[in-house]
């Protein structure tokens, strides 16, 4: 798959993790780590939403597990895309895509022109991290180990093809940005 169009826009990764790696619980909570973020992130920082993006591109899990989350993503003006395979009531104005996902966000971002931040689970970061249709990867690293849990990155999967850009510390946070290679 060839480099996206820069004039749609960059597709950009921004996630919370641990330092071993892991981005949410065994059963898919992301409480301990979102603890450990309020707690180290400096005040007035946002780290994890990036403000240069205006659509979020998510999973049906993620649309259905964090409500409040969504309703401030709409509030703050943000187009949603939500992938499901199935059908889901959805909020007016969010964009419900199927199928491959690698093909559906390319429709979508060539339809909005604008950064899109992907927000969901492991599966769908790896269905798009492993093709390498990701232009950046923003993580926020807590300095926690989890031990276990869901990684970020499947490694049965291909990694996607990147180089560090940028480190920096906010408080006991780190904040690295990869840019696709």
């Amino acid at each position: 798959m060839g480099k996206i169009n820069m004039s749609n826009g960059k597709v950009i990764l921004s996630i919370v993790v641990s330092v071993d790696g892991y981005v949410c619980a065994i059963n898919g909570s992301t409480s301990l780590l979102q603890q450990y973020y309020q707690e180290f992130v400096p005040a007035g920082m946002q780290l994890v939403y990036p403000s240069d993006c205006d659509a979020v591109f998510m999973g049906r899990k993620t649309y259905e597990q964090y409500p409040e989350q969504i309703s401030e993503l709409i509030n703050r003006g943000l187009k949603l895309i939500v992938a499901s395979r199935q059908k889901l009531e959805t909020l007016a104005g969010v964009i419900r895509v199927k199928g491959d996902l690698t093909l559906a966000l390319k429709k979508v971002q060539e339809q909005l022109k604008c950064n899109i931040w992907i927000l969901g689970g492991p599966s769908v970061i790896n269905q798009l991290t492993s093709v390498n249709s990701v232009d950046e990867i923003r993580l926020t690293t807590v300095p926690v180990q989890l031990g276990s849990g869901i990684p970020l990155f499947d490694t049965d999967l291909n990694a996607p093809n990147v180089s560090l850009v940028e480190v920096q510390q906010y408080g006991g946070l780190t904040h690295s940005v990869w840019q696709k290679k």
